[in-house]
């Protein structure tokens, strides 16, 4: 078989339409009822879209597992706006907001349509995949404010120096361990900038402890964590609120010159 170079389609033009069944979408807005978060009847057409999109590119880019109509409202698009409520308390419009990881684009898709007024960076390390982003973004209402980027958050300060250490917000969602994620995200916030990390059931057992350990160190302080269920059958996933306290230190020119030459002087004397 010919091994096909083409360039991956990601465009939307040519994508089917998919629809909600009535009952999943019944499911999404009690859900969205439970904890106090509006859902107008824009949304279902944009949600729709976001959707389909999602779909016809899967096969290609391996982006989700999660197919149904109902899981995707459930474990998407809802467990997404669990935390809008924190993103808009914790931010104002024109405000830099960061999904880390993006991957498929959530939370951070389903928060730019809740909150469209802010400017949103969906960063992943993966081109093809912040191709799509850039792609899927021009379906939701912050399709202006909203761009995709295809670096790590420590190159922050090489790869877009237009967000290092200036941004109000960052979120993850399903993206490694927490305490691997400080050095990328602390190249991102700004001072008094707010970390939301979202994590699964596991979290107390098997990140917590390193993880709390770390923010001091990191220069962050701890704000709260919460625990959400998504219905009644659903074990508790977590929130973890952290705030950047400073910029880290950086080591001058001279005080590495210094370092250097005395570890050769103690390499000699050991000679």
């Amino acid at each position: 078989m010919a091994h096909d170079d083409s360039p991956l389609d990601l465009s939307f033009e040519n994508v089917p339409r998919l629809a909600f069944p009535d009952d999943a979408w019944e499911w999404f807005t009690n859900a969205c009822r439970d904890i106090e978060l509006p859902v107008d009847d824009a949304k279902r057409p944009v949600l729709e879209a976001l959707y389909s999109h999602l779909l016809f590119v899967n096969e290609s880019l391996n982006l989700t597992r999660i197919v149904t109509p109902l899981d995707y409202l459930k474990f998407h698009v809802f467990d997404s706006l669990t935390i809008e409520n924190l993103v808009a308390a914790y931010t104002k419009p024109d405000d830099i907001v960061v999904d880390l990881g993006s991957g498929g684009g959530y939370p951070g898709l389903p928060l730019m349509t809740w909150l469209p007024d802010r400017r949103w960076a969906l960063v992943d390390s993966r081109p093809h995949k912040v191709e799509f982003l850039n792609e899927t973004l021009k379906l939701t209402p912050a399709a202006q404010n909203a761009h995709g980027y295809a670096f790590r958050g420590r190159e922050a300060a090489s790869q877009a120096p237009e967000l290092f250490q200036k941004c109000q917000l960052v979120t993850a969602r399903a993206v490694g361990k927490g305490v691997e994620l400080l050095q990328d995200v602390t190249a991102l916030l700004d001072i008094n900038g707010i970390f939301i990390l979202m994590k699964g059931p596991a979290w107390p057992e098997t990140e917590q402890k390193d993880f709390l350990r770390a923010l001091p160190s990191a220069g962050f302080d701890l704000i709260e964590e919460q625990n959400i269920a998504l219905d009644e059958s659903d074990p508790d996933r977590w929130v973890i609120i952290t705030t950047k306290l400073k910029h880290p230190k950086q080591k001058s020119a001279a005080s590495k010159g210094k370092f250097k030459a005395s570890e050769r002087r103690r390499k000699l004397q050991g000679n």
